[in-house]
């Protein structure tokens, strides 16, 4: 159902079944239909299966969302989940994470749900997702694992440890499976966010109760400031890592930190460190979203020359940003320009567009960057009188 909300909120099917078939799933077939779930409409997203695809376990599921060429965050974000299942799973069942197998729901459709879902969102444009009160019904269902209490086990741990808000609903029905409640709490968190809408999608699940809507809703929009209320919050949630290098060359140093970017940090940088007995060396710090890390610290430990990755929590506060084409007395110049609140409070010119004036002119880039800022922030900052 959350998937078939963001198909209605504006992501093109084609987009999701592109994403199903870089992943392998060949014997999947995907098409959507407008329904009515008590009285409201919706989209349904209708998937056949022709049973070719056989068995698969977490660990094929993940070897596919690696080797399937989606973005970068789309792998992140879709392994993160992954691995998210397995680890709870694994861990009320027992044995290894990689091997678990996916019984109540297809691995397949578990599959798809994650990587579509995952690549609806890249799509869509979405940074941060959040979530409300969720839904949950006493009673048990029947499943691999034998007759359990709802909700399951594995969808009750996730919403625990996500501090998630349950609401009283119908008993008898398995309203937040694992794969939702996995997505929405690996890569969501609770509570609402001020935003501007330009979106909204209604999923539809199979079952029409007349008594209540069974669909899921999803809002899509811009963050917004109320410009009365000044205050800042650190509301973005990331996670920082780091690990020392007392080993590694400048030339390795700067690979690595490239190619943390380039699997879709959020920033990373490298502060010189004195290690053990002396020697001198480098502690690389990497920024990467919430529920991105365990893939990020996995990729160091393959790559990097160290032994041991740290975490810890580092909630930004991060200022609106827009790269605009300003005309500069050089010519047309990206600038980056950055807000508070809705206000204009700073702007500055992208880097390669100063160099390449630079290089044209003659001028020394130091100059270009003086007159192209100063021009730009007169122009595009606003009175703060």
């Amino acid at each position: 159902m959350l998937l078939a909300a963001l198909i209605d909120a504006g992501c093109p099917l084609d987009t999701v079944r592109d994403a199903a078939r870089a992943c392998g799933l060949h014997e999947l077939s995907l098409d959507v239909e407008e329904v009515s779930r008590a009285g409201m409409r919706a989209l349904h997203l209708r998937i056949d299966d022709d049973g070719s695809g056989g068995e698969r376990t977490l660990r094929t599921c993940l070897a596919a969302v690696e080797a399937s060429g989606l973005p970068p965050r789309v792998r992140e974000r879709a392994t993160a989940v992954l691995r998210r299942i397995g680890a709870v799973e694994a861990g009320l069942h027992g044995g290894d994470p990689d091997h678990v197998h996916l019984h109540e729901l297809s691995a397949a459709d578990t599959l798809l749900d994650v990587a579509g879902f995952c690549a609806a969102l890249e799509h869509l444009g979405v940074d941060e997702v959040r979530y409300g009160p969720l839904p949950a019904g006493q009673g048990t269902v029947r499943t691999m694992h034998g007759l359990l209490p709802l909700p399951v086990p594995a969808t009750m741990e996730m919403l625990t440890d996500a501090g998630a808000t349950l609401l009283p609903a119908e008993d008898g029905i398995e309203h937040v499976t694992p794969t939702a409640a996995a997505l929405l709490t690996t890569l969501g968190r609770p509570g609402a966010a001020p935003l501007r809408l330009r979106a909204t999608g209604q999923g539809a699940g199979t079952r029409d109760n007349p008594r209540r809507p069974n669909l899921s809703r999803v809002w899509l929009g811009d963050p917004v400031s109320d410009g009365s209320n000044m205050t800042a919050e650190f509301s973005d949630r990331c996670v920082e890592l780091r690990t020392n290098l007392d080993e590694a060359t400048p030339a390795v140093v700067a690979d690595l930190v490239q190619r943390v970017l380039d699997a879709g940090a959020l920033d990373a940088w490298i502060v010189s460190a004195t290690m053990k007995k002396g020697r001198p060396g480098h502690v690389l710090h990497v920024l990467v979203p919430d529920g991105a890390d365990a893939a990020m610290a996995a990729l160091l430990l393959e790559v990097a020359p160290t032994l041991g990755v740290r975490c810890g929590e580092a909630h930004r506060m991060v200022a609106e940003r827009e790269v605009v084409e300003f005309e500069s007395p050089f010519g047309t110049v990206r600038v980056k320009c950055k807000r508070l609140h809705g206000r204009a409070v700073d702007a500055r010119p992208e880097m390669d567009d100063c160099r390449a004036i630079a290089d044209r002119t003659g001028m020394p880039l130091h100059q270009v960057v003086d007159t192209v800022t100063a021009a730009a922030r007169a122009a595009l900052l606003e009175d703060r009188t």
